[in-house]
């Protein structure tokens, strides 16, 4: 049991966006009791053993066919970390490649998506996650039921949280190709 989140990279460069996702998703394995781990797919010129700074603990860095931008591989490599992790929750950044790729990974796991959300969940009985609705003038309290639960970050919704640490960096051997 994991919290998962992806870390969306553009020309070698990891996004503003995943370092809200990062501080958000150690924040939901922190209320879990569990620990937070992150996904880079791509080459990176980042230190990427830096983001334990955000709260993981670990980042699986899978390098390969993704050099542009094909939901369909994402997905699949994704999945993979996901399963071989053992992630509960998964947790993206609500832009492009965030709005792309979570709905699959939700078709594929079976799994509660929640897009848009602009909160911590809820974890005291059960699982709900507050998002925006009718573009962003009112809100809605979402409860997911399902083992695996997926969740989208709006950009600018949650603060980002730079501490101390390390990450530790591990290869990631996925499969999927374009």
């Amino acid at each position: 049991m994991s919290v998962l989140i992806f870390i969306d990279v553009a020309e070698g460069s990891i996004k503003k966006n995943s370092f809200e996702a990062l501080s958000y998703g150690a924040k939901i394995a922190e209320q879990l009791g569990t620990t937070a781990e992150g996904v880079v797919l791509g080459s990176v010129n980042d230190d990427l053993a830096a983001l334990g700074k955000y709260g993981v603990k670990k980042i699986h860095h899978a390098v390969g066919a993704f050099s542009h931008f094909d939901a369909q591989v994402y997905t699949k490599a994704i999945a993979e970390v996901a399963a071989a992790t053992g992630a509960t929750v998964i947790v993206f950044s609500n832009i492009i490649s965030g709005k792309a790729i979570a709905p699959r990974l939700s078709a594929r796991f079976k799994a509660g998506l929640v897009a848009g959300a602009v909160a911590l969940p809820d974890a005291s009985n059960g699982f709900t996650v507050k998002k925006n609705v009718f573009s962003g003038k009112a809100f809605a309290n979402v409860t997911v039921n399902t083992d695996v639960k997926i969740i989208s970050l709006s950009p600018n919704a949650y603060q980002v949280i730079a501490g101390e640490g390390t990450a530790e960096v591990v290869t990631a051997n996925v499969t999927a190709a374009s």
